[in-house]
Parts: C-alpha cells; sequence; structure tokens
C-alpha cells in the first residue's frame, strides 16, 4: 500500500484551463474568447496564472462552433510560440457535430498545429439544450486515430459506466498509460458534485490514472476544492461555467479561475505544476529550450 499523504506527498496540481466550449456566446458570457486571437491572449493569461494544459475550441466568425483543423491552425501554432510547452488540448466533442470525419479532423494538424492532446468522451449523455451522442464505435475510432497520430486523449469521464469503459479500453490497447481523466460533475445526467461521488469515480479508474475534476455550472468551485484537497488536479474555465460568483452573476473570466484555483492550492500546501511537470506526469515529450 503507498504511503498516505504527507509521508507521500500530492503531486503539484495540474491545472487546464477550458477556455471557450461549444456554448458560451459573448452576448452572455462576455469574457469567453471566441476569435482566434482572444483565444491566444486567454491562453497565455491562463498559462502566466498557473494553467498547464489549455482545452481549445475553435469558432468561426458567426461565434458558431466549427471542426474544421484550419480553424483550429490560426491560433495553436501562436499559443507555442508564446507559451513554449503550454499543453494543447483540442475538441472532438461530438455535442454540436456528430460524423466521425468531421470530429477527427483536427486530429490531422501538422507541424507546430499538431495537438499533444484531444478529449474522448467515454459515452453518451444528455445536457439541457440536448444530446451529447458517443457511440462504441465512434469512441473506438477517435482512440485509435489518436493512437496513430500520437495524441494523448483526454479521457472525459460523467459516471461511471465511463470510468469503467476507460479500463476496457485500455485493455484493449486503444489506450495507453498513463491515462489523464476529467472527471465532470454536476450536470443533469452526470455523477453528482459531491466528494463520495468524486471518490467513487477516482476509485473505479484504472489504476494509476491521472484525474482533475470539473464542476458544472455553480458546482464548479466545489468541485475544484474537492480536486485540489483531494489531491487530483483540475479544470476550470468558462466553457463549465460563465460566473464568478453564481448567486450575483458576477461575469467570470478565464484567468481570474485559474488564479482561483492556484490560491485554493497555495491554502492546501500544493504547488502549481509548471507545463514541463505536466508533460512529465502525462508521459507528453518535453519541449526543448528555445
Amino acid at each position: 500500500m503507498a504511503l498516505p499523504h504527507p509521508l507521500r506527498p500530492y503531486p503539484p496540481l495540474i491545472v487546464n484551463a477550458a477556455l471557450t466550449g461549444m456554448v458560451p456566446r459573448r452576448n452572455r458570457v462576455p469574457h469567453v474568447p471566441v476569435t482566434a486571437e482572444a483565444i491566444v491572449d486567454d491562453a497565455v493569461a491562463c498559462h502566466r496564472a498557473g494553467a498547464a494544459i489549455v482545452h481549445l475550441h475553435a469558432r468561426d466568425a458567426a461565434e458558431d462552433p466549427t471542426w474544421r483543423r484550419e480553424a483550429y491552425a490560426e491560433f495553436v501554432p501562436e499559443i507555442r510560440r508564446r507559451c513554449p510547452g503550454l499543453v494543447a488540448c483540442v475538441t472532438t466533442s461530438g455535442r454540436t457535430f456528430g460524423a466521425l470525419e468531421q470530429r477527427a479532423d483536427v486530429l490531422e494538424l501538422e507541424g507546430d498545429a499538431k495537438p499533444d492532446m484531444a478529449s474522448l468522451t467515454l459515452g453518451s449523455l444528455n445536457f439541457r439544450d440536448g444530446p451529447s451522442v458517443n457511440s462504441l464505435d465512434t469512441v473506438r475510432a477517435l482512440a485509435t486515430r489518436m493512437r496513430e497520430r500520437g495524441i494523448k486523449p483526454e479521457l472525459e469521464v460523467f459516471d461511471l459506466g465511463m470510468a469503467y469503459l476507460a479500463g476496457m479500453l485500455l485493455e484493449e490497447g486503444l489506450l495507453e498509460p498513463p491515462l489523464y481523466v476529467n472527471v465532470l460533475l454536476g450536470s443533469i445526467n452526470s455523477a453528482p458534485a459531491r466528494a463520495d461521488a468524486l471518490a467513487q469515480l477516482g476509485r473505479e479508474l484504472p489504476d494509476g490514472s491521472g484525474w482533475a475534476a470539473a464542476g458544472l455550472g455553480g458546482f464548479q468551485l466545489p468541485a475544484n476544492g474537492l480536486a485540489v484537497f483531494m489531491g487530483g488536479h483540475v479544470r476550470t474555465g468558462l466553457e463549465d461555467n460563465p460566473w464568478w460568483d453564481y448567486e450575483s452573476r458576477e461575469p467570470a473570466s478565464n484567468p481570474r479561475l485559474v488564479a482561483r484555483v492556484a490560491a485554493l492550492a497555495e491554502l492546501a500546501g500544493r504547488r502549481v505544476a509548471t507545463a514541463d511537470e505536466a508533460r512529465d506526469a502525462l508521459g507528453l515529450a518535453l519541449v526543448p529550450a528555445a
């Protein structure tokens, strides 16, 4: 049995900033970045505040989500130029686009635009505005393409069934350790944002998995706090929650949300991980110093 904290201290806290998402619009979420320039600026600011990973969605000129790789090529290389080492994770979400070839298009980026990671949701679920459909065939196909392209999956888990599937895909050889899992809590069709639910999900993940907790809407801060104090990692950002204070509806910004997590880490006596430390924990290649 592994020694408990503090004899075996918690690892440095990896902060993942989910900047844009599929849903927020500037008319309701004034600080959400939707242009390539704004996404780059937010990524840089979040990195300075403590983020080691940025979870990226692209939008078109009308602010609608787009799956086209060319849209990602407008900002991923510039993020790399301005933040060497920062882990770039792109989405393959089925929330808006269902066709495999659309969802996998971003995985074909090359050179400085090639992502380090890509999201992989391990099952279907309902959101308030509609379903996110992820058949087993689609999940396996996306995992296969990520493995072939050398892109690490960022596993998205909303309930126990998805946690079990992570283990099955690992046994099938479609996933390679170390696994990294976002546990998303507090939606109408997910596990609840409670410590017991988070602990159970963590126990059911394959041994050695790294996990981060995200809370949706008003559950963001409680879920982030649970993860910090339970030894996990954190996903935060405007994709999951538009408000700094959910009761007053004060608008949040991505850098401010990252800074709040860094303050929680300081209270917990945990260092915030650097991008290099995150890369080492995730099994990603380090970026040579300039």
